[in-house]
C-alpha cells in the first residue's frame, strides 16, 4: 500500500537529461500519469545549452526535483547523482527522450515482489525517430537468438553476459545498490547499464525481466546509441575492464561469456564501420574496407557490385 510520503516515495526515477527541450517533457509526463501515484522524478541536467532545464522546472511540481551539473559528464555520472538525490525505496531508470505505458511501475513492482527481485526490467517498445509508434519490440527482434518469451524470466551473470540484457531499463531495488556500494562507473559513456547490471549480479543480485514490453524506447539521431562506431568502441572498451576485473578462477564462465560478448562486438563494429560510409555514400572508402575484410566483402557483395564491379571480379581481389 503507498504512503505518500513525499520524503521516502516508492519510487524515485532517475533521468539524466542533455539537450532534450523536445523530449523531456514527455518522459516526466509519463511517470506523473503512472497508474503508481507515490514517486518523484529525479532530473540531473548534464551541462545543456538549451531549455531542457526550464522544460524540467517548469513543472512547478515537488515531485519533480532538478539538479544540475556544472558541466557535462556523460549519462554514468549524472544517474550517480540523482541516485545519492533520490529518496525512493526503488530506483527506476529512465532516458530523457523514452517513456513508459501508464500502469509500468506498478507491474514491474507487482513483480518485484512476487519474485524477491532486487532488480526488475521489461522488453522495450523500438520507435525509430519520426515514427508515430513502435514498429517491434526488442524481444522480437532478437526471437531467434533469445527464443519465444511468453512470461517472466530471471537473468544471472551468464545469461546476462551470454545474451546481452543491458539495454534494458531496470529499477532497481536501492537498498541492495547501497549494502553494495554499487553505481554506475562514470569511466564509460555506453554500456555502462550493462556494466552496472553484471556487476550487481555478481553480487548476488536477484534479476527478473518481464516478457511484457511497457518501456517506449527511441532511437534518436545524435544520441550516442544513434552513432554505432562511437558506441560500440566504447562498449568494447568497458567489456575488455570487465573481462579484467572478473576472477576467471571463481567465474571462469563469465568470463568465457564475456569474451564471446566482445567477439561479438567486434564483428558488430566491424559492420558498423563499413555500413556508414555505405550509407553517406563514401563507395571508395566502402570498397577499401571491403577489399581488407574478405567476409564483409561476401556480406555486402551484391551492394557493391550494383555500384561498382561484378560479383566475380570483387572476389578476385580477394582470392
Amino acid at each position: 500500500m503507498s504512503n505518500l510520503d513525499p520524503m521516502r516515495p516508492r519510487v524515485s526515477v532517475v533521468i539524466p537529461a542533455f539537450n532534450v527541450e523536445g523530449y523531456l517533457g514527455a518522459a516526466i509526463d509519463s511517470v506523473l500519469a503512472q497508474t503508481l501515484a507515490d514517486v518523484e522524478v529525479v532530473v540531473v541536467d548534464d551541462g545543456s545549452t538549451d531549455a531542457t532545464v526550464a522544460v524540467a522546472r517548469g513543472y512547478g511540481d515537488a515531485r519533480v526535483r532538478v539538479f544540475e551539473n556544472v558541466r557535462n559528464q556523460g549519462p554514468a555520472r549524472s544517474r550517480n547523482v540523482a541516485i545519492d538525490q533520490a529518496r525512493g525505496e526503488w530506483i527506476a531508470i529512465l532516458d530523457a527522450d523514452d517513456w513508459w505505458k501508464e500502469d509500468r511501475l506498478e507491474r514491474l513492482l507487482a513483480l518485484a515482489e512476487a519474485h524477491g527481485a532486487d532488480i526488475v526490467c521489461d522488453d522495450l517498445l523500438l520507435v525509430p525517430e519520426g515514427a508515430p509508434g513502435p514498429e517491434s519490440t526488442l524481444f522480437t527482434v532478437h526471437a531467434q537468438r533469445l527464443g519465444r518469451i511468453d512470461k517472466p524470466f530471471e537473468v544471472d551473470a551468464l545469461k546476462m553476459a551470454e545474451d546481452d540484457f543491458g539495454i534494458l531499463k531496470p529499477l532497481f531495488r536501492r537498498e541492495f545498490l547501497d549494502e553494495r556500494g554499487l553505481r554506475y562507473n562514470p569511466a564509460f559513456r555506453a554500456g555502462e547499464d550493462f556494466e552496472l547490471l553484471l556487476r550487481c549480479l555478481l553480487a548476488s543480485a536477484r534479476m527478473v525481466v518481464s516478457h511484457e514490453a511497457m518501456y517506449f524506447y527511441r532511437a534518436r539521431r545524435g544520441s550516442l546509441v544513434a552513432s554505432p562506431v562511437q558506441c560500440l568502441s566504447q562498449i568494447l572498451e568497458m567489456t575488455d575492464a570487465l573481462i579484467r576485473d572478473v576472477d576467471a578462477k571463481t567465474h571462469g564462465e563469465i568470463v568465457q561469456a564475456l569474451e564471446g560478448y566482445r567477439r561479438r562486438k567486434r564483428d558488430e563494429l566491424g559492420d558498423a564501420r563499413f555500413r556508414e560510409p555505405l550509407h553517406a555514400g563514401r563507395w571508395g572508402e566502402c570498397v577499401s574496407l571491403a577489399v581488407k575484410n574478405p567476409a564483409m566483402l561476401l556480406r555486402y557483395a551484391a551492394v557493391l557490385g550494383e555500384r561498382f564491379l561484378p560479383l566475380g571480379l570483387l572476389l578476385v581481389l580477394v582470392t
